[in-house]
Order: C-alpha cells, then structure tokens, then sequence
C-alpha cells in the first residue's frame, strides 16, 4: 500500500459521502481520478484489506439482539468445536483466545428468540460444560476503524472519540426489503445504489435520503468499509477484561472508548468464577503496542484487575444478515 491507498482506507472508514456517487466523491477529496479511485479501492478488496463496504446497522433497533459467548474447550477439540459453532448461521464473529476461555464468539437473533437457550443447546451439542453467557449492560464505544494515514496524509478529525447513543423515535419503522438490500457489499461503481434502488422502486436520491434516515434514527451507526486488520497492518488485536471497583467501571469504559486502538469497549455482568465486567477490544502493530495502551488504562484509572486474552486464530468474521427471505 502506498500514501493514497493509506488515505482512500481512512476516508472509506471515517468519512463516507452520502451522496448518490460516494466513490465520486471521494476522488474530487484526494484529487485523484474516478477511474483510479474505483480501481484502487477494488485491489485493495481484492488483496482482503477491505472485507466489506457499507452500512453498520445497530442490530437492538431493528429487532435482534445479540450477546457475547465464550466456551472453555480441551485444547484437542479446539477445531473441531468451532467448526461447529461456525457453522450456525446466527454467529457472526469466532475466535480463538488465550486462556480457559479459549473460544469466544458472537450470537445474534431476532428478538423474539431466546439467546441463552441458543448458547444452551450449542453447548450441548459439542459437549462444553463450562460456558460464558455475557450480554451487553452498556456500550461505551462501537467503532472498528483502524487509522492508516501516514506520510503527510493525515487521519480526519472524526477518527476519534465515541459514538453519540441516539434516541429511536418512537414512530420509526423497519423496512425489512430495504435492510435486506442495504446489508448488501456495496458495489464499487460510479453509481453503487443504482441497482438496489430499482430492486425497492426508489429512485438513487431516494435511497441516500432514507439511508440517512436510517442514520438519524440510529438504526445505523454508520456507513464504512470493514477491513481485516491482520492484512491492513494491524496484526495484534487482544480482547482485555476488567475487573474495576463500582464506581470505577464509567471512568473506565469512557477512557478506553477514546483510545484511537479501541475498537469496542462494553460493560457486561460478571459470572461466577469470572468477575469481569469492562471488556476492552484492543488493536495494534505489536503486542507491545496493546501493552502500552493497557498500561496508560491503568494509570489513569487505577484499575489493576484484568486479564489479556489474545485473539489466536479467526474461525469466522461476518456481517449479520438480517431478515432473511426464509424467515
């Protein structure tokens, strides 16, 4: 990657047009070519830098929910059981992590489905006893983005921070047809919009003003382009857990949520034999660079309680679909 593929990552990560021609728009941002531009972009798709271009959708504001789950599994089973638990379409996310809590993973349904009897009967099937069932108390920041500006390119001002919770109003309504289109790749053409637009009788202007309604209503975070961190540089991701006092538990989160490598950063309830209750997703070049992030976490908030899990193996990283035709 060179200087202007480091800036087209960090404009299609911290600021995409919500235009009818984002990938125009983008072009006339850093000078460049539209031809070059999409050219660019769609290498960069090709070398799995970018695993996926478009919305975020907040899954709790449009029907489903999700939890975080972790299984302790015999080192000689590792494989075996995540291929298992790969192989349900409602987990988005799989890992293998360091400690007795070795598979971690991501479950997310309709909200009329039961998670915990979901994480129940995927135990039993492969056979774990000791399992976590760990639901989100509070989000502090949702954000996956990773800063590859260097070289005089320099990262938007919106890199940092935490997202802003909005309020759902209470009149919004789901368009199950447009979440179903929308949660598509977006292509990387001149017109992205254009066909799905036809598919739901919109017009493209149409279908930007309702992503943006979308956005209001935060049924959306965001529109961006998802990248694999191992092959955009970033080879170290450690998912660290806390164990602060009460009172220390929002001094925390909001600390963690403004570090630039802290992708996501949650407050879930502690289980028995596991006390943790901050849970921190940390990014970097190097493990010492995640080091370097915790040990600034725990002089600025006291906190000494933790434990670093690093994320061994990848078994499945993928959007969720929602509202499936066969539903």
């Amino acid at each position: 990657m060179d200087a202007v593929d480091r800036a087209l990552l960090d404009c299609l990560q911290y600021d995409f047009p919500l235009t009818t021609q984002p990938f125009l728009s983008i072009a006339r941002r850093l000078r460049l070519e539209p031809r070059e531009t999409i050219s660019r972009i769609t290498r960069l798709k090709a070398l799995n830098i970018i695993r996926q271009i478009g919305p975020i959708f907040d899954s709790s504001r449009i029907g489903y929910r999700s939890v975080l789950a972790a299984f302790k599994v015999p080192p000689g089973r590792l494989d075996a059981v995540a291929r298992v638990v790969s192989g349900n379409p409602a987990v988005s996310h799989n890992y293998s992590r360091s400690g007795d809590y070795n598979l971690w993973f991501t479950v997310t349904q309709p909200e009329s489905e039961d998670l915990s009897k979901t994480i129940e009967f995927m135990a039993r099937d492969v056979g774990v006893t000791d399992r976590l069932f760990l639901p989100s108390v509070r989000n502090f920041k949702i954000g996956f983005r990773l800063e590859m500006g260097n070289g005089g390119w320099t990262t938007p001002a919106s890199a940092s921070g935490k997202e802003h919770i909005k309020c759902l109003p209470a009149t919004f309504a789901i368009d199950k047809a447009f979440v179903r289109e929308l949660q598509k790749d977006l292509p990387v053409t001149e017109r992205p919009y254009r066909s799905a637009a036809r598919r739901l009788g919109l017009t493209e202007g149409n279908m930007v003003a309702e992503i943006k309604r979308y956005l209001e209503a935060g049924a959306i975070r965001r529109i961006a382009a998802i990248l694999k961190p191992v092959n955009a540089g970033y080879p170290v991701n450690i998912l660290t857990v806390w164990d602060p006092d009460p009172g220390k538990k929002e001094h925390l989160g909001i600390a963690a949520a403004e570090r630039m490598q802290v992708s996501h950063c949650y407050e879930r309830p502690p289980c028995k034999g596991w006390p943790y209750s901050i849970y921190t997703m940390i990014h970097g070049k190097t493990e010492e660079e995640c080091g370097e992030v915790i040990r600034n976490l725990i002089g600025e908030t006291g906190v000494t309680q933790y434990q670093e899990l690093i994320t061994l193996k990848e078994y499945k990283k993928t959007r969720v679909e929602y509202y499936p035709i066969d539903k």
